[in-house]
């Protein structure tokens, strides 16, 4: 789904003040950022990356542990 910015949106996205723009949804209050999907990519990409390699250390670890418990 993609949503078209109105022209305040716009201004504000033009205006060049440093930050991010913040959205916030007026029925709970819950903010948001703009960032371009360019961005978001790459932020997207990094988490992942990040999660694989969670994934990695607790293996490695539980396998430590597991070799630990077959010792002498």
């Amino acid at each position: 789904m993609t949503i078209e910015l109105t022209p305040q949106q716009l201004l504000v996205l033009d205006g060049g003040e440093p930050g991010v723009p913040r959205v916030v949804d007026p029925r709970n209050n819950a903010s948001y950022v703009l960032v371009s999907e360019a961005e978001y990519e790459t932020v997207r990409d990094v988490l992942e990356d990040e999660r694989q390699q969670q994934v990695i250390r607790r293996v490695a670890l539980r396998n430590a542990i597991g070799r630990m418990g077959e010792m002498p």
